[in-house]
């Protein structure tokens, strides 16, 4: 039955007439008939329009008007169609009012507009490119930062870190680290370089090192050195408070980072608080150790 049905139908005009009928108020029928108009619109008008405009191109090049990047022909034609009308309207104005010689200089006087203004539309058109550009390359770059963050928070999630310092200290440093490497950071063949702060990568061995490696170099100061086993890590903080004084070892740090770390694990364990007189004592012990000579990482 069905066979016969699909033989009829590709032989009877009338039958493919009344199935026509019933299809074209479906969804199936009108998605079909789109179909069919876009193809014949895309093999038969399409590439017309394309040598009309083709030839427009040229034809505007000869003429000695280039047409701005990323302006479209349709466009560029209506600019140049306007200024001609407004010019011929002028012209037509000026041989009607006045004298030859005045006609002549006003007429220089409108080339000389026509002129500035085609530089204008050319220039504002180039601008507005460029506007668009811009845009663009600082979304891809806000992209490309959220996306390095990301990974890195990743990686930081997985890592153990001293418990003997604040939460906040931590976050802090984790914080400035991950930005100063973000800065850093380039691309190569699709691939994430971690750099340092002089422009070279960072090295594991002879390749380009990973982010976990670089992440453990860059907080060492603040990862549990118990975590890996070993006695890393054992040994208590060398340093005291008088009750006006924090006395740190200078053996303890080298960088202005490692004696902040240095000064709060002294002040988590003698139990000074956080506030007014944590930072005078810190303040005090950063000048009389010369702090600001070291570098800050």
């Amino acid at each position: 039955m069905e066979d016969k049905f699909k033989e009829n139908l590709s032989t009877d005009p009338k039958l493919q007439a009344q199935v026509l009928d019933v299809l074209k108020g479906t969804e199936v029928g009108k998605a079909y008939a789109e179909t069919i108009a876009k193809n014949y619109f895309d093999e038969n008008i399409s590439s017309e329009h394309k040598k009309i405009y083709d030839y427009l191109d040229t034809a505007l090049q000869d003429a000695g008007l280039e047409k701005p990047t990323g302006v479209k022909t349709s466009e560029w034609a209506k600019m140049i169609a306007t200024q001609n009308k407004e010019l011929q309207e002028k012209v037509n104005t000026l041989k009607t009012n006045s004298s030859p010689d005045e006609t002549l200089k006003k007429l220089e006087e409108l080339k000389a507009k026509h002129k500035k203004e085609k530089t204008e539309i050319t220039n504002a058109a180039q601008s507005q490119i460029k506007a668009n550009e811009q845009i663009i390359n600082d979304l891809k770059g806000k992209e490309k930062s959220l996306l390095r963050n990301s990974e890195m928070q990743k990686v930081v999630s997985t890592m153990d870190f001293n418990k003997g310092l604040d939460e906040s200290l931590i976050k802090d440093i984790i914080t400035l680290k991950t930005q100063i490497l973000i800065a850093n950071s380039s691309e190569e063949d699709g691939k994430v370089i971690w750099n340092k702060s002089d422009g070279t990568p960072y090295k594991d061995g002879i390749l380009n090192a990973s982010l976990e490696f670089v992440l453990q170099q860059e907080l060492q100061s603040i990862v549990n050195k118990n975590a890996a086993g070993g006695g890393a890590g054992n040994t208590p903080t060398s340093g005291d408070y008088n009750g006006s004084q924090v006395i740190i070892s200078e053996s303890t740090f080298k960088t202005q980072e490692q004696f902040l770390i240095e000064f709060d694990k002294i002040a988590q364990r003698k139990g000074i608080p956080k506030g007014e007189n944590y930072d005078k004592l810190y303040w005090e012990a950063f000048e009389r150790y010369n702090i600001k000579t070291l570098k800050e990482y």
